[in-house]
This record gives C-alpha cells, sequence and structure tokens, in this order.
C-alpha cells in the first residue's frame, strides 16, 4: 500500500487512514478485536501509526535483530575492553533470548563497570523502554513463530533500496515518493491498469464476454 500525494511529495491522505479504511472494509463486520500482533523496531513513528489504526488492543512485540544490534552497538562503546565485551553480551543475549528483562536491567545496574557511563544509562533506558516489548524469543521460536521483521525489511529493500539507493543517487522527497508509488504499481502487476486503465476495462469487458459464451 502507498499513499497519494500531491505535485509537491506530500500525502494528500495518509498511509494509516488509508490502512484503517483498508482494515474496515475487510474487517468491519468483525464483532471481536482483531489479534494483531506487530514485530517492529524501536522508533515511536511506527508505534504512533499502527495504534492510530488498531487501537489498544494492538500487541508490539521488539524485533529481534533490531533489539540484538542495539545491544551490540551500545555495549562496543560502554565495556572497557574486548574481554568485558564478549562477557558482558553472553550474559544479557542468554537472559534476553528468554524475556528475562529485569535480570538484565539489574545486572547492567550493578555488575557492568562501564567506559562510557552516559552509554550504559542509555541501554538501560532503552530495556527499560521496551520491557512490556521483550518476549520469550526462545519459547516463541520453538513454536514457529516469527521473531524478527526481515518480512517487512525486504519490502522496503524491494520497493525503495533496490531502486534509489545505488552509487551517485540523491532523491528530493517528491521524486522519491513518487518513484516509491510507480515500485509498488509495479509489485502489485497493476503497471497498465496504472497507466491504461480504459485498455484494462476493456480487456476485462471482453473477457467476461468470451467467459458467457
Amino acid at each position: 500500500m502507498v499513499a497519494p500525494i500531491d505535485e509537491k511529495g506530500q500525502e494528500t491522505v495518509s498511509l494509516p487512514d488509508m490502512l484503517k479504511s483498508r482494515v474496515i472494509e475487510e474487517y468491519g463486520q468483525a464483532t471481536e478485536p482483531l489479534p494483531v500482533v506487530a514485530i517492529t523496531d524501536g522508533a515511536q513513528v511506527i508505534r504512533q501509526h499502527l495504534y492510530a489504526v488498531f487501537g489498544a488492543t494492538l500487541v508490539i512485540l521488539l524485533d529481534w535483530y533490531h533489539l540484538g544490534k542495539k545491544v551490540r552497538d551500545l555495549m562496543s562503546m560502554i565495556a572497557r575492553n574486548n574481554d568485558e565485551k564478549i562477557l558482558h553480551l553472553k550474559f544479557v543475549f542468554y537472559h534476553l533470548w528468554r524475556g528475562e528483562i529485569y535480570t538484565v536491567l539489574h545486572y547492567l545496574e550493578t555488575k557492568v563497570q562501564p567506559r562510557n557511563k552516559e552509554k550504559l544509562r542509555e541501554l538501560i533506558r532503552y530495556l527499560d523502554k521496551h520491557r512490556d516489548e521483550i518476549i520469550d524469543y526462545r519459547r516463541r521460536k520453538k513454536a514457529g513463530k516469527v521473531i524478527g521483521s526481515g518480512h517487512i525489511e525486504k519490502g522496503c529493500d524491494q520497493v525503495v533500496g533496490h531502486r534509489q539507493k545505488k552509487k551517485g543517487m540523491s532523491w528530493r522527497e517528491a521524486g522519491s515518493r513518487g518513484l516509491g508509488i510507480l515500485r509498488v504499481v509495479e509489485l502489485n502487476h497493476q503497471w497498465n491498469r496504472f497507466w491504461f486503465p480504459t485498455d484494462t476495462a476493456n480487456d476485462s469487458k471482453e473477457l467476461r464476454l468470451a467467459a458467457n459464451f
């Protein structure tokens, strides 16, 4: 899905509003809350969009890959040497994988002697902020359920990265968004209908007539 834009590249209808409209169209007759689980990184804007569409019944899980990357990046600046970094990461990942967030917070607050105190505080704030989104990843993985947002990452790469992130390229907002819309149209196999709507309608009519005979 993409949001329509004006000549300046600004959305004329927000993507969350479009998604909400599609959800109502598909599930508007449902009498029970939709059992929706979102797996995402730590970006606040993603949460705002999702809550605007699905409301308070939405369950958000912190993506394991992004959680691990955040911990590794910060620990590289926190640990005093490589041996301590390996020791800390081994402990932290062992317990995060099992969803034992309070064990990890206690360890960081009492056992780690940081090279950079501010980065340690940043890591503690990050984990505490997302403590309700950190689950028992090991158990979920054993159940055959997804613990990462790889499918969405791949979608972003297909729509934007593959076409727009090449050496020497630079884009204005309007151009980037416009090309993104065309790429979505292509991936959705709607190219002819987008550019030649009259021809597509005629083809569909001919197919219906042929089917009747």
